[in-house]
């Protein structure tokens, strides 16, 4: 064999060792922003959740009353 094989626990440690690298040259978002960003994601959830339930509603309505005129 060319290439010598290396156990899974050495290659274990080389990977672990390489990810923490990795993360090490990372550019992580301040706390404060990062906290700011979720609280719009979550309001942006929020506001978008109410919108798709009163258009749901109100299409439900329509088709309810829509449909018993048929009858």
């Amino acid at each position: 064999m060319a290439k010598e094989k290396i156990n899974i626990v050495e290659r274990s440690k080389m990977f672990i060792n390489e990810v923490w690298l990795e993360l090490q040259k990372v550019n992580w978002t301040p706390r404060r922003q990062l906290i700011q960003a979720t609280r719009v994601v979550i309001a942006g959830t929020f506001v978008l959740a109410i919108y798709l339930f009163l258009t749901d509603t109100a299409f439900s309505a329509v088709l309810k009353w829509f449909l018993e005129l048929r009858l």
